[in-house]
């Protein structure tokens, strides 16, 4: 593992932290969520907390895939209160990262397989320990599995 991949994973490792301990617990759609912004952000050059990101994310809102949006929120430092950050209900799960000083703008899908892997196995009612394994699984996956990149 060469050094900018270890810094990735240890900032990967930080924020995922930060997000459960702000969210409340961890599980396979907090730390989608967080991989998600990460990609946005990586995609588009941007860095968390940049005033001109604004982000709007597509999803059911209902548990467990709105534990997304507290993932987002914690890595783009987007958010409802700082009226950078929007969700709107739909049955695919994307989210559009879009820079208003340039109109850049990249969105960032996750593979719908992946979100029926996630249903399927939370559905089983599984044990705390299974989620964060499921979690950490979803960590630790290739982004090219997990997500659908669309610059626009």
């Amino acid at each position: 593992m060469v050094a900018s991949e270890r810094s990735q994973k240890r900032d990967l490792s930080t924020l995922l932290r930060v997000a459960e301990d702000f969210h409340g617990h961890f599980g396979p759609f907090l730390t989608l969520g967080v991989r998600t912004g990460l990609v946005g952000l990586r995609e588009l050059g941007s860095k968390e907390g940049d005033t001109q990101l604004h982000v709007t994310v597509m999803l059911e809102y209902a548990l467990p895939v709105s534990c997304m949006l507290d993932g987002i929120q914690i890595t783009t430092k987007c958010t409802v209160g700082n009226q950078r950050f929007m969700w709107k209900e739909s049955k695919e799960i994307g989210t559009v990262f879009i820079l208003k000083n340039s109109g850049r703008q990249v969105e960032v899908n996750i593979n719908p397989a992946v979100v029926q892997e996630l249903r399927r196995k939370l559905d089983k009612k599984p044990l705390d320990e299974e989620v964060r394994q499921l979690a950490l699984d979803i960590a630790s996956r290739p982004e090219k599995e997990l997500f659908l990149v669309r610059h626009k």
